[in-house]
Parts: structure tokens; C-alpha cells; sequence
């Protein structure tokens, strides 16, 4: 659920109160307090009273004289607790290396959670009742309290705090460095303390709209302020710099404003196209977005990776404007500075006829083999990290990307030759393309459809495509593994439905699937790997069906007895073989004092 800032709430009970009638209202009150429970019924009367009537009351409840006294007696003995934490930690029988139980992660600092708690819902009324200077200096201390680390790097931290609500803490302090600065430091001072700030709201970044919807109030002197933060933050540096930059310009200048910025610093701040797509897009403004996505993929770097997020936009409008050639232009664009799986699912989807999906996969597999060809390092596609997002960051891909763009453009042969040097264990690893390869052979040697394979080729496929879809490669244009694995399936069942053999191909695929099985079994069998006993004999099985879907039962029937007889004495395996055949509706075929 969506939470509503404060001034929105306000704002709403306001506009509320006043489309209300004097008996609606008490028709209302009198609703409220049907609700409440019989020991509520008093706490509810006490509370029917106009605020300056207990304005009184509330300040004596926050304690203003010994607020700052009491969270500095608080770090005190959290300060004592952390002295004393390697002899508590001794006899709780913490772990060799100093870290807590998952289900007890503050350790003996638990008992600071509900003080500290108390500690900022008195600073938040003191900052509600208006005593901003008493708010920000309590909040600087508590802020301090919870930066506090023992010798092990263990603390409380605001996040420890369930009922404390992080961002609103940090919007009321930050609102109150606002109003407590003079007009001709505030740019500065907020600038200063938004980015320390970023130390406590871990993967997030505060707002100015923030400090704007914190209170009911207005912002003082908001027009003033923004233009001189708006020149204040074209100084500095920094993506927190640029984000708030293009923020104020949002907040007071509109969608013109970011596109005056992205047409004049778009090379600097590619950022503000971004912004600026999104705010013409709340417009309704399609055809806008079209012509100023073109414009930005014209103006920036080719290899710059934010290009893949300007495509999308271009995309999104090409879609809304039936612009059939635009969308296959902007699916290309992202793809060549970012070739995920998922945005090379995007290239098949936008093919419109079966010949064109070849030739587009044809042309995405040689992009693919170039780019892993010179990959980027990690540090480039790390180089995000600590933002909110990667779309800044260089795509890092793997060998199955290959894999699927050369299955899908049906150049069998390619897939072959990049799967045939492959270990036979390992498959589940990214750069192993035979887990991948091999079972969309036996798929396509079946010549079933893949809605109608056989019992344990019918598991072996989609646990393939599972494991591909789970590499890593998926980007922020994809919807998560689920999608993933539904997009595979779908356009490998509209691969398989055109592909086709040659007699020297089935021959030579046949031929290797059947020695690779053979080998993974070994391999796995041999070396005594028993949780992965299943696997060899499922794959063993499906290999069978897939001999069987060409009518040949008894080399089927040879393959299984070979399997058998290879490891007698392995029982576990001999199970695994049992539960197969039985899938396959066959009796266990045991020699012996066994089944037959």
C-alpha cells in the first residue's frame, strides 16, 4: 500500500472538514466511536478536544527540557553495552566470527530498540509542535547514537527501529535544517546534510519533496529557494547533485524546464532525458516522446549504457503509435549496448514474420559473439552499484546469451559447435551451454511440440530454460524470472514449430546427445555425486523417450539397460532409475533376485 505523505493527509482532512456539514460531522464522530472498544471509549473522549487546549499537555509529553539529556544518557549506556560486547558475546555463544543469530541480529542491543524508539516519537513532536531547533538538534544526537559501532562493526541502526518510519525521520530533520538556515545558506547546508543523509537511508535517496511534504505547512520562501538551489546544484558534482538538480527543475519549472535541460546538458546529464520522457508520457505526449528519444540516441555516446533505458522509452510511444518500424529500431538500439536474454526476447517479439526473426537473431548472435568477445570488466558493471538502479551500468552477459540467439536463429550447427567443447558437469554454471543445448536437441530430435514431449523430457526442457533464465542476465526491462521463463517457452515453441534437420544433422546431433548423457552419467554416477543422481537418470530417461518419438523402442530399451547395468551396485541411482521408468509407464527392468 502506497503511503501518503503528510502534507497530502492534511491537505485531504482539510479539504474533508471543509465539504462537510456540522451534522455530518457528528454523524461521522459518532461512527468512529462505534468502532472503538470499551477500554478505548475513554482515551477516545479525552481526545475530542480543539488542539490548543492541549497544546499544553503535548509539550510536557515531550519532555523539551531533558530530551537532549536523556538520548545523551542513552548513548551512555549503549556506549557501556558496546564495551562490555565481547564478554557478552562469550557467554551467548555467539559464532567464531563475531556475527549475530539471523533471529536475534541486535544481540544485547535489543533492549535499546524501545528507548531509542520513545527517544524519536518525543523529537517528532517537538519538531510537530514547531520547536525545530529543539527537532534538529535531538535528531543530530540520535542520528549520532545510531552511527555508534562496537570492535565487531555491530550497532542499532534506524532500520532496527520497526515503528520508526526512516524517511519521514529524515524529512523532518532535513526541514528543520531548512528552516533554522538563513535564506543565503540553506542551499549549502541542505545540500550538505541531504548527502549525510544517504548514510542512514540506505538505497535511498531523500527529496526535496520530501522536506516539502513533511509538513502541512508551506516551505518559507520556496520560489527564492528553489532558483537558488537550482544554480547552487548546477555546481556541484555527483549523481546525488544531478538527481536533485533535476528534481527542482521538475518541482518549478515542468516538463519545459527538463527539456531546456536535457537538450542543453543532455550529453552531461543523460538523466534529464529520462526525465523528461516520463513527464511527457504522464502527458499523454507520445509523439513528443518519439521524436525527443531519436533526438537524445542521435546526441549521446554510442556504448553508453543509459541508451538502453532511452530506447525503452522510445519504444513504449512507437508502441502507443503503432509505429511498427520505430519499435524495431528502438528493440535494436537497446540491444547493442545492453544484449541480455531479455532484451534479445524483445528483438524476437518485434519480428513480424519468421524469415525476419531469423535473420534479426542472425545479426543478434554475431553482436553477442563480438561483445563477449571484449567484455567489459566487472568494475564497469559494478560501477552502479551503490545507485538506485542499473541503468548506468554496463551489461555483464554470459555464454547462454549466445547459445539461445544462435538456437533461435536456428543455426544448429553454431549451437553445436559452442556447446561440444563443454565439461558435462557444470551445467547449472552460465558459461556451460550444454545444459541448454543438449535438451533442446533431444526437444527438436523428438519432433514432438513442446506441449506434447514426452513425461521426462517434458521436465528436463523447462528446467533448462529455468536455469538460463536464472544466469543473471535479465535487466531492468524484463519482469523478473517468472516472465523470463514464459517468454522462453513461448518463442522456443515458435522456433520448434518452423525448425527443421537435415538427415546429416539428426545423424550427427543424435550421435552427440547420446555420448553426452552417457558421460554426464558417468560423471556424475562415477564420481559418486549423489545429489545429482535425479538429474543423470531423468536426462537418461528423456534421451530414451526422445529414441522412442523416432520408433526406436529397442535402442531405447538398450540405453536404459546400459544405464542400469553400468552401476549395480550404486542403489541410490538404481531408484532414481526406478522412479523414471515408472514415469514412463515401464516396469523396473532389474536383473537378478530384483525386478524385472
Amino acid at each position: 500500500m502506497n503511503k501518503i505523505p503528510l502534507k497530502t493527509f492534511w491537505d485531504s482532512i482539510d479539504q474533508r472538514l471543509a465539504a462537510y456539514s456540522a451534522d455530518e460531522l457528528r454523524s461521522i464522530l459518532r461512527g468512529m466511536a462505534q468502532e472503538m472498544l470499551p477500554t478505548g471509549r475513554q482515551a477516545f473522549l479525552d481526545k475530542l478536544k480543539p488542539v490548543a487546549e492541549t497544546a499544553d499537555a503535548a509539550q510536557q509529553a515531550i519532555g523539551q527540557d531533558d530530551l537532549l539529556t536523556d538520548i545523551d544518557d542513552l548513548a551512555q549506556e549503549l556506549q557501556s553495552a558496546m564495551d562490555r560486547a565481547e564478554p557478552w558475546e562469550d557467554e551467548h555463544d555467539w559464532h567464531e566470527y563475531g556475527e549475530y543469530d539471523e533471529e536475534d541480529s541486535l544481540g544485547p542491543y535489543e533492549e535499546f530498540v524501545e528507548p531509542l524508539t520513545a527517544l524519536f516519537d518525543r523529537t517528532e513532536a517537538g519538531f510537530d509542535y514547531g520547536d525545530l531547533t529543539l527537532a534538529r538538534a535531538a535528531y543530530q544526537k540520535l542520528f549520532e547514537v545510531l552511527g555508534r559501532e562496537d570492535d565487531y562493526g555491530r550497532r542499532v541502526s534506524l532500520s532496527d527501529l520497526e515503528s520508526v518510519d526512516g524517511g519521514e525521520v529524515v524529512a523532518r530533520y532535513l526541514r528543520a535544517v531548512y528552516e533554522i538556515a538563513k535564506p543565503a545558506r540553506r542551499p549549502k547546508a541542505l545540500f550538505e546534510q541531504m548527502q549525510q543523509t544517504r548514510l542512514w537511508l540506505v538505497g535511498r535517496r531523500s527529496t526535496l519533496d520530501d522536506i516539502i511534504q513533511i509538513s502541512a505547512k508551506p516551505l518559507p520562501d520556496y520560489d527564492r529557494f528553489v532558483e537558488d538551489w537550482i544554480a547552487f546544484l548546477q555546481k556541484q558534482a555527483g549523481s546525488d547533485a544531478d538527481a536533485w538538480l533535476r528534481e527542482a527543475i521538475r518541482l518549478s519549472r515542468g516538463t519545459a524546464g527538463l527539456e531546456e535541460l536535457a537538450r542543453a546538458e543532455g550529453k552531461k546529464r543523460p538523466r534529464a532525458y529520462l526525465d523528461w520522457f516520463t513527464a511527457l508520457e504522464s502527458e499523454g505526449k507520445h509523439r513528443e516522446v518519439l521524436a525527443g528519444a531519436q533526438e537524445a540516441l542521435d546526441t549521446l555516446h554510442a556504448k553508453l549504457p543509459i541508451r538502453a533505458a532511452i530506447a525503452d522509452h522510445l519504444c513504449v510511444a512507437a508502441a502507443r503509435l503503432k509505429e511498427a518500424q520505430a519499435l524495431r529500431a528502438g528493440r535494436w538500439e537497446a540491444f547493442l549496448v545492453k544484449p541480455t536474454l531479455a532484451r534479445l526476447l524483445d528483438l524476437w517479439n518485434v519480428a513480424p514474420t519468421d524469415k525476419e526473426r531469423i535473420e534479426l537473431m542472425q545479426q543478434a548472435a554475431q553482436h553477442v559473439k563480438n561483445y563477449l568477445a571484449h567484455p567489459p570488466s566487472r568494475q564497469e558493471t559494478w560501477a552502479a552499484e551503490w545507485h538506485e538502479d542499473d541503468l548506468e551500468a554496463t551489461a555483464w552477459i554470459n555464454k547462454s546469451v549466445l547459445a539461445h540467439a544462435n538456437l533461435l536463429a536456428g543455426d544448429w550447427d553454431t549451437a553445436h559447435q559452442l556447446a561440444a567443447h563443454e565439461k558435462t558437469l557444470g551445467w547449472s554454471s552460465s558459461d556451460n551451454t550444454q545444459g541448454l543445448v543438449v535438451p533442446f536437441f533431444l526437444v527438436l530430435l523428438s519432433g514432438k511440440p513442446t506441449n506434447a514431449l514426452p513425461s521426462n523430457l517434458a521436465q528436463v526442457w523447462p528446467q533448462a530454460l529455468q536455469t538460463s533464465a536464472s544466469f543473471g542476465s535479465w535487466d531492468e526491462s524484463d519482469q523478473g524470472e517468472k516472465s523470463a521463463l514464459k517468454r522462453l517457452e513461448r518463442a522456443y515453441a515458435e522456433r520448434l514449430a518452423e525448425a527443421s534437420l537435415t538427415s546429416d544433422q539428426q545423424k550427427e546431433f543424435l550421435s552427440w546427445c547420446l555420448q553426452v548423457v552417457k558421460q554426464r552419467t558417468d560423471d556424475i554416477v562415477g564420481n559418486l555425486h549423489r545429489g545429482s543422481y535425479g538429474k543423470a537418470a531423468l536426462l537418461t530417461a528423456a534421451c530414451a523417450e526422445m529414441l522412442q518419438s523416432q520408433g526406436k523402442a529397442a535402442e531405447a530399451d538398450v540405453m536404459l539397460d546400459d544405464a542400469r547395468n553400468r552401476y549395480p551396485r550404486h542403489r541410490a541411482f538404481q531408484s532414481e532409475l526406478d522412479v523414471v521408468m515408472q514415469r514412463m509407464g515401464r516396469g523396473s527392468r532389474r536383473k537378478g533376485n530384483k525386478r524385472i
